[in-house]
């Protein structure tokens, strides 16, 4: 029996996610996934003046949210040219804060990853992803995928994940190689270095980081690229660019208490969610997989439609 694994999308209606809902949806079809749409809407306001059924007009409002959603999702499968039985795609509506009913369901049902859309370089949109997708993305305990404004479904044949020798990211290249051997799919570690590093250090950071990879994740092919820039994200955008990669993996640093108090900082991962310009698969600290379902799903490469 084919195994399938679930996707959760988050969806406003608005300009930014509608790439990321054709992204979704072309890329659960092509891996047989089941995709939900979730729709977070602000509760209207019903005076208890001379209404006597709050409750009851509350449902038919939510009702009615969950018929817009189911509308939506028909055109955009009629617009993909996709019938509605090829692919299993759900609709949810809640009533509340976006980024914690987005967390709170992906906690209730078990999914794989939540997809969300960005707008590319000059970032998120003032719409949901202004105010709620970092949130959804720091605290997520599952990957989430930033889909950019442009960016195509396309498979996945290159997958670059960009590391800052830290230990909580060894269990994510381990999850990594796995997931790259499913969809046979080159898998890249990069980092980027300012000029001011030394050769010698930088050569003895990289072969000792390596080094406890491969004791890790029993793959000794994995190797470190090392390219030089100042700007990180200038640097991993062109890097990708130049190489035609599909995904880039990052993984935002878990801070504990004293180090939010003392070292509030900048992430990195946050700087690149606002300008990546290719899909960016952001990956939990310390990431265990031994749940996900990645690991037993079809090659999606093998199965990608000439349509798309």
């Amino acid at each position: 029996m084919k195994e399938h694994y679930n996707i959760l999308l988050a969806t406003d209606y608005s300009e930014a996610v509608m790439n990321a809902e054709r992204y979704a949806v072309q890329f659960a079809l092509n891996t047989a996934a089941n995709l939900t749409l979730l729709n977070v809407y602000d509760e209207p306001f019903v005076s208890l003046f001379g209404e006597t059924d709050v409750a009851g007009q509350l449902l038919k409002y939510k009702k009615n949210q969950l018929k817009k959603l189911k509308t939506h999702r028909d055109e955009l499968f009629k617009t993909l040219k996709i019938k509605k039985q090829d692919l299993n795609c759900d609709c949810i509506v809640k009533s509340g804060i976006a980024g914690t009913q987005i967390l709170s369901e992906a906690k209730k049902i078990y999914y794989d990853f939540i997809i969300v859309g960005t707008h590319g370089a000059s970032g998120f949109r003032e719409t949901f992803f202004g105010t709620h997708a970092w949130s959804v993305i720091k605290n997520a305990q599952i990957p989430v995928l930033a889909i950019p404004q442009d960016a195509l479904f396309k498979g996945i044949k290159k997958m670059v994940f960009a590391t800052e020798f830290r230990e909580g990211e060894i269990p994510i290249i381990q999850f990594l190689s796995h997931l790259s051997k499913q969809y046979n799919a080159e898998l890249t570690i990069l980092n980027v270095i300012n000029y001011s590093v030394s050769k010698s250090f930088e050569k003895q950071l990289t072969n000792e980081f390596l080094n406890e990879v491969k004791s890790q994740t029993n793959n000794s092919a994995l190797s470190i690229q090392i390219i030089k820039n100042e700007n990180l994200t200038e640097g991993l955008n062109n890097y990708c660019i130049s190489n035609q990669v599909d995904w880039l993996i990052m993984s935002p640093e878990k801070k504990f208490l004293f180090e939010k108090i003392f070292k509030p900082g900048s992430s990195s991962v946050k700087k690149m969610t606002f300008q990546t310009q290719i899909p960016l698969f952001i990956v939990p600290d310390f990431y265990n997989p031994k749940f996900a379902k990645f690991l037993d799903i079809i090659d999606v490469n093998t199965y990608m439609s000439e349509e798309f």
